[in-house]
């Protein structure tokens, strides 16, 4: 099996380890056609994500890195967080023209939209490694993902119901009524296990994505070898396992 772009990778202008140079050099040395540098979105502490300021630099550098690499593709995104029971992520209107493409999901240290949203959603969120989260705050979360999918130009959900319990099973209908991908994150296999059911049974199509930090994970697929061995359906819908241009959403 062939994975041929790598859609979530971080560098240091977030909490990644290496350069925006170090990723793509990674990515062309496995024969990636495509690779995305998708840092932390801007509700996220400053000193591990993105600014606007930062933002601006990154894509700077990363139209200069470009042209080394001939045809392998090479895009700017960013991994917003979701930051409010409304649906809510940390862009704002302007914010997407800057980037190729959105990612979006919970990150437990960004700021939430309002105090009410840090009780609602995120201490829940803290908690779902040991407790159950509630029906009714699971519908709310649920809600919450498919007003984000439905309000915002985004293009991937990634690594869903890490920490924030939704319906997967909704959540992917949302993306896929909507033209949105749901991620296959390698570093969160064990919980996309217990939703992949739920997904497969919607027509939404699939990302499988490293969420790399380090330039040696960019392009590492070798733990999605099981899984899709587990799930055999799940291979042709997952676009980057194909040699396609992937086409994302934009408004």
């Amino acid at each position: 099996m062939r994975i041929y772009g790598d859609y979530h990778t971080h560098t240091y202008f977030s909490d990644g380890k290496r350069s925006v140079g170090e990723n793509l050099k990674a990515a062309s040395e496995k024969g990636l056609n495509a690779v995305a540098i998708s840092d932390h979105g801007f509700n996220n502490p400053s000193a591990f994500s993105l600014t606007r300021k930062k933002a601006a630099e990154q894509a700077r550098i990363i139209a200069e890195e470009r042209l080394k690499y001939g045809e392998m593709r090479v895009l700017h995104a960013v991994e917003a967080d979701i930051i409010g029971t409304d649906g809510e992520i940390d862009m704002n209107e302007d914010d997407f023209a800057s980037f190729d493409f959105v990612l979006f999901g919970f990150h437990r240290f960004a700021r939430p939209a309002r105090a009410a949203d840090f009780f609602k959603m995120y201490v829940p969120a803290y908690f779902s490694g040991i407790f159950k989260p509630s029906e009714s705050v699971i519908k709310r979360n649920t809600r919450a993902f498919c007003k984000a999918i439905e309000k915002y130009p985004v293009s991937v959900v990634a690594h869903i119901n890490d920490m924030v319990v939704t319906d997967a099973g909704e959540v992917a209908r949302a993306a896929a009524d909507n033209g949105v991908y749901m991620e296959i994150n390698i570093k969160h296999l064990g919980v996309m296990r217990r939703v992949i059911d739920k997904a497969l049974a919607t027509d939404v199509k699939f990302l499988a994505n490293t969420d790399a930090h380090t330039p040696a994970e960019v392009g590492d697929f070798s733990a999605l070898e099981d899984f899709v061995k587990e799930y055999p359906e799940l291979l042709p819908r997952i676009s980057n396992a194909f040699p396609d241009e992937i086409k994302f959403r934009k408004r």
